[in-house]
């Protein structure tokens, strides 16, 4: 079997990548291993950080690639610009014609979400129109594929900005007020977030004659030299090696549930929160014909409860810190971080020297005035996820801390409402803070009974892999082009690590860097 260009996995990279590739003129087989599309984007809310796009200009926001590219150098981790200067450049540079070219080749729209970047105080940040995410769309415009899109532990009936609006906020009172319109996107079959980027995503594709193969396993690359030329697949169970003229694009996601990777760069994890399809197969390939593996202890680290998915214990990221009422605590009964920090994935990240995560176990304490009904709603499920006591000590002996040390935290951290100010943290003081705390951040925890319920350290999907030039093409040790190797999207070493620079900058590079490989590759050898 012959084609130009085979593109392994169905996320927003390979669907975006095989969509560029597809334009240009390239014969394109994408390769799914899963019985469905859209791997971990599917599941996602599908926010997209999409600097100097079109809607922000269009709405007289001022924005450009410098403006961006000073953003990122500015907020990035320290050491990072030495290796990923190039590829923060082309992030900046081709993330809007990306969005542009999704809008013109699918029957994806996009709207602005009422976002701030996370560090709108470095120089660069803006206060809004980096945040996109796509509105409805009808999954039955898939025709035959119409149910084949993967199910999301978030109902996909909303479009980001209900959910971040209204949701997330009041979930009851979010849904009356939709009333009749959602029993009317349920008949109708109208989909949102994560899935409604994937069903777009997927028309065009097939608009463009992109040939889809699920339930195709990717085993190996073939390489002639030093050239990749295709892959071994079994398709229908059956054995098959197809041959790409150009190459051979790899977007299979994260390693989340391949166990010797993770014991490796993530000791001590929760949960996961991608499916369970992400085994690390881009990663092991990659490795296997020579490239350089990176980043591979950084991972869209985000806070998060639980919820069932496929039958098993599943992440479920719920943004619910930053509520009046209630304080983060680590191992040692004490603050380590602003609750309503966009850093809160690095924080409880931080290594120490044995790898493993400095805080975790992390608690989540709060007080009988404390309310998020999703919360409430989640840790129904598992009436012993939270922990009570009439008194801060007795809470602290039933979760295995210090009295004195966590009586001594809550104590200091109510001191700051008086003072106006939290001279620890500087909780609610950034524009992203105050986008969800107002003039409450600094509420007391001092009304009985006392709660307390585990922070979990998880995985949203790893960012590690193969390192790329600005091309997307994989790199050896020594700096040389693997040929006929590309990679994007979490599969690849990532550029923004677990210290994102704004909510949507996993979905919102993956869509960039695919699209920047498939161009990449179709040219090839043109």
């Amino acid at each position: 079997m012959n084609v130009d260009v085979v593109v392994v996995g169905s996320g927003a990279a390979g669907l975006s990548a095989a969509l560029a590739a597809a334009v240009d003129g390239a014969k394109v087989m994408v390769l799914e291993k899963s019985h469905w599309l859209g791997g971990t984007t599917a599941m996602s809310a599908a926010g997209t950080w999409v600097p100097a796009n079109h809607h922000m200009l269009a709405a007289g926001i001022e924005d450009s690639a410098e403006e961006t590219l000073t953003y990122i150098r500015a907020v990035s981790p320290p050491g990072w610009q030495e290796t990923e200067d190039e590829l923060w450049q082309a992030l900046a540079e081709q993330s809007a014609p990306m969005l542009r070219f999704l809008e013109d080749k699918t029957p994806l729209v996009f709207e602005l979400v009422n976002h701030p970047d996370f560090y709108v105080e470095a120089p660069g940040g803006k206060l809004f129109g980096r945040m996109v995410s796509p509105t409805l769309i009808s999954r039955y415009i898939l025709a035959k594929w119409w149910n084949r899109v993967r199910k999301s532990v978030k109902p996909q009936f909303f479009t980001y900005k209900e959910m971040v609006d209204g949701v997330l906020k009041d979930p009851m009172r979010a849904i009356l007020r939709l009333g009749s319109s959602l029993v009317w996107r349920v008949i109708a079959g109208k989909v949102g977030l994560g899935n409604g980027l994937t069903v777009g995503l997927t028309r065009g594709c097939l608009d463009a004659g992109v040939d889809i193969r699920l339930e195709a396993e990717v085993k190996r690359l073939v390489a002639e030299g030093d050239v990749v030329t295709g892959v071994e697949a079994v398709i229908d169970g059956k054995p098959v090696t197809i041959r790409a003229t150009k190459g051979v694009v790899l977007a299979t996601g994260g390693f989340d549930w391949a166990s010797g990777y993770m014991a490796t760069y993530f000791p001590g994890l929760d949960l996961v929160g991608a499916p369970d399809t992400n085994t690390g197969d881009g990663q092991r390939m990659a490795e296997a014909v020579g490239a350089e593996l990176a980043h591979m202890d950084q991972a869209n680290i985000a806070p998060a409860t639980f919820t069932q998915y496929e039958g098993r214990r599943h992440a479920q990221p719920l943004y619910e810190t930053y509520a009046p009422h209630c304080i983060l605590v680590n191992r040692e009964g004490q603050r380590f971080v602003s609750e309503g920090s966009a850093s809160l994935g690095s924080a409880i990240d931080e290594r120490g020297p044995d790898g493993k995560s400095k805080h975790a176990p992390v608690w989540r304490l709060f007080d009988s005035r404390y309310s998020h009904r999703l919360s409430a709603m989640y840790a129904a499920k598992d009436p012993a996820f939270v922990r009570t006591a009439d008194t801060i000590e007795a809470l602290a002996t039933k979760i295995g801390l210090d009295p004195a040390t966590l009586r001594a935290t809550v104590d200091r951290f109510n001191g700051w409402k008086k003072q106006g100010v939290d001279r620890d943290f500087h909780r609610g003081e950034t524009a992203w803070e105050r986008y969800y705390t107002k003039d409450r951040a600094l509420e007391t925890v001092e009304q009985g009974p006392f709660h307390a319920a585990p922070f979990l350290y998880v995985s949203l999907g790893t960012k590690g892999g193969p390192r790329t030039d600005r091309h997307c093409q994989v790199l050896r040790r020594d700096g040389s082009v693997i040929g006929g190797l590309y990679c994007a999207g979490i599969a690849m070493a990532s550029p923004i690590g677990t210290r994102a620079v704004g909510a949507g900058t996993t979905i919102g590079p993956c869509l960039t860097f695919g699209y920047i490989a498939g161009k990449s590759i179709a040219r090839r050898n043109a």
